[in-house]
């Protein structure tokens, strides 16, 4: 039987999805502010970078210690997937070093998410802040999660 390539693609997304919720991950927590539902994970760059969509967004070769960042908003309502939103991460690490960065627009399996690599070099608590900006005009969304690190 043959199947179209968007078929195969959005087949590859669901295993690559269905092998991340079987993975080992740093953080996979949710939150839900001002009618936005905020998910929240992380893993290994390494892992992550094997799917389309994230591969072809980030460097092939993270620095050590790098975990992928990935954030997904959904209408709390509705529960549809929000991909037009700003979305900027600010990771404060255990010894008070803060970085932060502006998401990419990525997506995989055919959703959009948002995401970007960290290097996380230590062991300890990392608190992890998403501010996110739903349009040019509203005012800015936050939340946080922590993130118990373990190299």
């Amino acid at each position: 039987m043959f199947r179209s390539s968007s078929h195969l693609k959005k087949q590859f997304g669901l295993a690559l999805g269905v092998l991340l919720a079987c993975t080992p991950v740093a953080a996979q927590q949710t939150a839900t502010v001002e009618g936005i539902t905020v998910n929240f994970g992380s893993v290994p760059a390494e892992l992550a970078l094997t799917a389309t969509g994230h591969r072809e967004a980030h460097p092939a070769h993270p620095p050590a210690g790098s975990q992928h960042v990935l954030i997904t908003l959904d209408d709390q309502k509705s529960g549809k997937r929000i991909g037009d939103a700003e979305v900027a991460v600010e990771i404060t690490g255990p010894g008070g070093r803060v970085e932060k960065k502006p998401l990419l627009h990525t997506q995989a399996g055919g959703f959009s998410d948002y995401s970007e690599l960290f290097v996380f070099g230590a062991s300890g608590k990392y608190t992890v802040r998403v501010l996110i900006m739903p349009a040019p005009s509203a005012r800015p969304i936050e939340t946080k999660f922590v993130v118990n690190h373990v190299v």
